[in-house]
């Protein structure tokens, strides 16, 4: 049996891709693929300022009161950029309302509001 050779069986061409379902399930891959590689690398996320990215911050948070306001007050401080804002729980709405921000390093060098 030695130099007998097996008959290979017989190859058939590949038939080409007739079916529109097909077609349209290839076509619908390589958009869906394409998109998660742009859209990704095309945009900024909304929050970055100016196109630069801010860098991690401290925060310290601290409850309080303030005169004419039955609810309480939360005031959060960012101490690495030196900001402060001011948020409110508004009971009717059930919204958290902003009260007012303010720039500690402008008011440490004179650029805040006079005292009363």
């Amino acid at each position: 049996m030695i130099g007998h050779s097996v008959p290979m069986p017989r190859m058939t061409p590949l038939k080409p891709i007739r079916s529109f379902r097909v077609k349209a399930w290839i076509a619908a891959n390589l958009l869906i693929a394409v998109a998660i590689v742009v859209v990704p690398l095309a945009r900024s996320a909304t929050g970055q300022e100016g196109g630069g990215i801010r860098s991690i911050s401290n925060y310290s948070m601290a409850g309080g009161n303030i005169g004419g306001v039955d609810a309480g007050v939360l005031f959060i401080v960012d101490e690495t950029h030196e900001e402060m804002i001011s948020l409110m729980w508004n009971e009717k709405s059930r919204l958290i309302v902003p009260i007012g921000y303010r720039n500690l390093n402008a008011d440490a060098a004179g650029g805040g509001r006079p005292r009363p």
